[in-house]
């Protein structure tokens, strides 16, 4: 069957990622070096390092290997449509059109079989510095990155202000899960949030959310936050999100309704965090390895 490749680069990325041989549909899909930064039975994440130091690059890659997934998808909009690379492309651009802080996306391409969707890849430049914030959780509860309590109260400000001025943009993320959402300690010390994994609201998840289509966002967040907060902040945060001292007693319905449907999610979630312990304990064993065999090689 004829296959078709297509790929789109942001023009001030083309030389970096060519240096990083990231600049082909062919280079992307057969990269295997690099680290692991997440992986599933039908998407992986790698991460590249940049051979002039600079900042890397992550790509995200979705495969369709079988028929029934190819199928699936064209009837998901991926025949005609965008398919997912160039969907959470747009959407990145769009939440940093209108201010909010997110990774920013520099490519996407795809590879089709008589025009069925096989592959889709985006590719993000990396956050020098910063952490999804399940793993600086974990980090904490380890001892290996404690936070004290300013830390933690500075951190839920931050996230709650910037959903809060998101939201009030009308724009909404879809996937705000503590994995998705980016941490690194700004110049001033304060903590900076960015934002990656966008799949924002369908108009039809909109509208039949109504006017409360917030809920189920904050939700996504209540439910990464169980295993490491306790009650008191999850209503902190929830108080700065609405900037207020005390919830009003006609809001306090919208706090039990985030509950229940956090606790929806919990078993799956619970399974994304282990997943989440796993990666970061091969990334520390891989960088061990790594200064080992350089302090080996420094050796006289």
């Amino acid at each position: 069957m004829m296959r078709t490749r297509h790929m789109r680069i942001h023009p001030a990325y083309r030389a970096r990622l060519q240096a990083c041989e990231l600049d082909t549909v062919e280079r992307v899909l057969g990269r295997v070096d690099g680290q692991v930064a997440a992986w599933s039975r039908t998407t992986d994440t790698l991460y590249v390092a940049c051979p002039d130091g600079g900042p890397g690059f992550y790509v995200k890659r979705h495969y369709f290997p079988n028929w029934t997934k190819r199928l699936r998808g064209t009837f998901r909009g991926t025949f005609f449509g965008a398919h997912r690379g160039e969907a959470e492309y747009q959407a990145l651009c769009t939440l940093r059109g209108v201010g909010v802080p997110a990774v920013r996306a520099v490519a996407y391409g795809s590879e089709r079989s008589a025009h069925f969707l096989t592959t889709c890849f985006l590719i993000t430049e990396e956050v020098p510095g910063a952490e999804n914030l399940t793993t600086l959780a974990q980090s904490a509860m380890d001892g290996d990155q404690p936070l004290d309590r300013r830390q933690r109260r500075e951190t839920i400000s931050t996230l709650a202000r910037e959903l809060a001025t998101m939201h009030g943009l009308g724009v909404s993320h879809g996937n705000l899960f503590w994995r998705n959402l980016l941490f690194r300690s700004g110049p001033d010390g304060t903590p900076e949030l960015f934002l990656l994994d966008v799949h924002p609201l369908t108009r039809w998840q909109r509208l039949r959310a109504g006017q409360r289509w917030w809920l189920r966002e904050l939700a996504q967040t209540a439910v990464s936050a169980l295993p490491f907060t306790s009650r008191t902040e999850r209503m902190r945060f929830f108080k700065s999100y609405l900037q207020v001292r005390r919830v009003p007693k006609e809001l306090r319905n919208d706090v039990r309704e985030i509950e229940r449907i956090a606790a929806g999610w919990q078993s799956h979630e619970n399974r994304r965090i282990h997943m989440n312990r796993l990666f970061r304990n091969w990334a520390q064993q891989l960088g061990a390895e790594r200064a080992n065999k350089s302090a080996a090689g420094a050796v006289p």
